[in-house]
């Protein structure tokens, strides 16, 4: 017997209707958009075998990606991909027009960067000459790229090769499905139903590719699943417009969360009520310590938590941090943390690090490193730019790497970023190559970074990546725990400031707006008890509203 949320969907899809299903955290999205797979494969798989058709599920991370593949048993007729992966596979054989619309980006590049140039008062500053550069550069691709062969989507750029990034694939996409009409009908006939899973974090500009561009001839159904609340990434889109008229299906019940937990949720948030399935109590504690100095989580879990809690130690509770002052300390890169202290650029998602193009060419080189040492071949060989057309470049290409492995744990940023260009691991990017050394800021920026220990950056990816028992918030998102702790420090963040938020829930500001998007997303993934440290100064009016929501603060 199916729900009644998943009856409302069953209805969209068979009337060729559009839908967003918001489920709030804990409601189980991910098992409803699993089930409306299978009952397409139930029912439409005859049909689309017939006519050579797949369902479309485009997910926002590996970790969904694999998960909603082995819930579907691996079924041949689900294509489960990233919506990068999902584009490129639509437009890669049509290589006449990927060559035609790859030229017209360069040449707006070519000509963006030519009237920038003629803006320039002087023309022997350095400035000046790097635009010369990029102008020379922009022609010769434009004169090579008529000779390419094939154009190719990699992790680094060459356009005189017929070689683009992630950055332009969505621009690209666009201009195919936009300017090439029957593109879209054949996209649409072989796809009959595409799903994106955490529509909240997906780019405004896919968003469109998919609802007003790929979706001309109406011939399949588009269902976003997700939850506008939990957007925590500056790149998504949060919610879907209403000018796209998609039918709204709220999902309100909570399987995830204790009474006490469920109860705060629906505090939190006004648009969705939640009914708590699991009648299990548990408890929700706020804690504030303003100004502390040092913080032992195991003494203070030891002290506060552990008889309330039933717990037998430590282990038993997730700590996850909105702060890096502390855990910085615990993993060692202190320095690391003081030099980046007030930018996200550390905690966020990549596409949210803007600070400077080097920090990005960091995680990129760790990310290859990781792929290497779990023996990820072909995604190792995929990002590197090494070539490789012998087996004695390939037995050079592994001596490069265990020497990199090795030498990055007693190195400087500076050698191991020269290192790996020089022997042409990765490429350096283009922001890289042009990057502002006029600016004094941004030259003392990269100057100080350059000197810091490398090893300091590793141990700041493997937390990010969940390599120890510590959390950043981003890190969390869809995770859920038995006891939760949450230490938040708001002088560690700009984009963030929840004693703002606690002061005024119903504000506006896009500070308050993000901050409650993130307070909602770390209480709920507590399972049953859940305990907030705050480590910064409250207002009074913060102070009247955390106990409003939580009792007496301790």
């Amino acid at each position: 017997m199916v729900s009644r949320v998943e009856q409302q969907i069953i209805d969209c899809i068979e009337n060729k209707q559009n839908f967003v299903l918001d489920a709030g955290a804990g409601s189980g999205k991910t098992t409803t958009l699993v089930s409306t797979l299978n009952y397409l494969l139930s029912k439409k798989s005859k049909e689309l075998q017939q006519y050579n058709q797949k369902i479309v599920c485009i997910t926002y991370t590996n970790v969904a990606k694999n998960e909603i593949i082995e819930r579907t048993e691996h079924n041949s007729l689900i294509i489960v991909n990233t919506i990068h992966d999902f584009l490129w596979d639509c437009i890669k054989s049509f290589q006449k027009e990927l060559k035609i619309k790859l030229l017209d980006i360069v040449s707006e590049k070519l000509s963006n960067t030519k009237n920038e140039q003629a803006t320039k008062k002087s023309t022997t500053t350095k400035v000046y000459k790097e635009l010369t550069e990029k102008i020379e550069k922009y022609t010769s691709a434009i004169n090579s790229l008529s000779e390419v062969q094939k154009i190719e989507y990699k992790n680094f750029t060459a356009y005189d090769k017929g070689i683009f990034s992630h950055d332009d694939l969505i621009v690209i996409a666009e201009k195919m499905f936009s300017f090439y009409p029957k593109l879209n009908k054949i996209i649409s006939s072989l796809y009959p139903f595409i799903f994106v899973d955490e529509y909240q974090d997906t780019q405004k500009e896919t968003i469109e590719i998919l609802l007003k561009t790929l979706n001309q001839e109406k011939n399949c159904v588009i269902g976003f699943f997700g939850d506008k609340m939990q957007q925590i990434y500056d790149t998504g889109i949060g919610e879907i417009p209403k000018e796209y008229n998609l039918r709204r299906i709220p999902k309100d019940e909570n399987y995830r969360s204790s009474i006490e937990v469920v109860n705060l949720l629906n505090k939190i948030r006004d648009d969705i009520k939640q009914e708590f399935c699991k009648k299990e109590h548990g408890s929700i504690l706020f804690y504030h310590q303003p100004n502390l100095v040092s913080l032992d989580t195991k003494k203070f879990i030891e002290e506060n938590l552990k008889s309330q809690w039933h717990l037998n130690g430590v282990k038993d509770s997730k700590i996850l941090y909105l702060t890096h002052r502390f855990i910085s300390k615990e993993n060692q890169y202190e320095d690391l943390y003081k030099f980046y202290k007030y930018t996200d650029v550390i905690t966020d998602n990549k596409n949210n690090r803007d600070s400077s193009p080097h920090t990005d060419f960091l995680f990129d080189i760790e990310e290859i490193i990781n792929l290497y040492i779990n023996n990820k071949t072909q995604d190792f060989l995929n990002k590197t730019t090494y070539e490789i057309n012998s087996f004695l470049e390939k037995k050079q290409l592994k001596k490069l790497m265990d020497e990199l492995i090795i030498t990055r744990n007693n190195q400087k940023i500076e050698d191991v970023i020269k290192y790996v260009i020089e022997n042409n691991i990765l490429p350096q990017s283009e922001k890289m190559v042009n990057y502002d050394f006029e600016d004094e800021d941004k030259k003392q920026f990269y100057e100080n970074m350059m000197m810091l220990d490398y090893a300091q950056f590793v141990r700041l990816y493997q937390v990010q990546q969940e390599h120890t028992p510590f959390s950043t918030q981003h890190g969390t998102k869809g995770d859920e725990f038995d006891n939760v702790l949450i230490v938040i420090d708001d002088n560690a963040w700009n984009k963030y400031n929840f004693n703002e938020y606690f002061s005024d829930i119903n504000g506006t500001s896009s500070r308050i707006k993000k901050s409650k998007n993130l307070f909602y997303v770390i209480c709920s993934r507590a399972r049953k008890n859940l305990a907030i440290l705050f480590v910064s100064e409250l207002s009074d009016a913060a102070k009247q509203q955390v106990e409003s929501w939580f009792g007496e603060i301790n």
